[in-house]
């Protein structure tokens, strides 16, 4: 009997950390250049979506690619693709800020940040802090998932 999504997925988020906690530290001069790689493929995807090529987002997203909303829905990488070539604004076209990147072993790597992106109903920019984690396979670094989420008001 196959996993259903939901285990699938419950796993992806649970046991990377684990996996990843164990990895050795790579040397810094590879960690720097495997940042690089991940900042240019982020620059990739940006000159992509402005030319709404869809060939090229295809290749550098993973086939099981998922992004999770800050509403709780996941998009699959037809629909996210579908929504970069639609002009809306979104974590991979919005101004980011804070960003940091984090290597882990050969073939992982991790990238946080903030962007406003403007908000549909209202019109106005909203915070929202994101997650993208990056998977580097025979076809160089592609994207394997991403979450953003709102950030709240601050406390008064």
């Amino acid at each position: 009997m196959a996993p259903s999504r939901r285990a699938l997925l419950t796993g992806f988020l649970v046991a990377p950390p684990v996996a990843l906690a164990q990895t050795a530290p790579r040397a810094p001069a590879t960690a720097a250049s495997a940042t690089q790689d991940v900042l240019a493929l982020r620059e990739t995807i940006r000159a992509a979506v402005a030319k709404k090529d869809k060939a090229a987002l295809e290749a550098l997203y993973l086939e099981n690619f998922m992004h999770l909303r800050d509403s709780g829905r996941a998009d699959l990488k037809p629909e996210r693709i579908a929504l970069l070539l639609s002009g809306e604004e979104t974590i991979e076209t919005a101004p980011e800020e804070n960003v940091a990147v984090h290597i882990y072993g050969a073939a992982t790597a991790v990238a946080t940040g903030t962007s406003q992106i403007k908000d549909p109903a209202t019109k106005r920019p909203a915070a929202f802090r994101w997650v993208v984690v990056y998977a580097r396979g025979e076809n160089g670094w592609q994207v394997a998932l991403s979450q953003a989420s709102r950030v709240p008001p601050p406390r008064r």
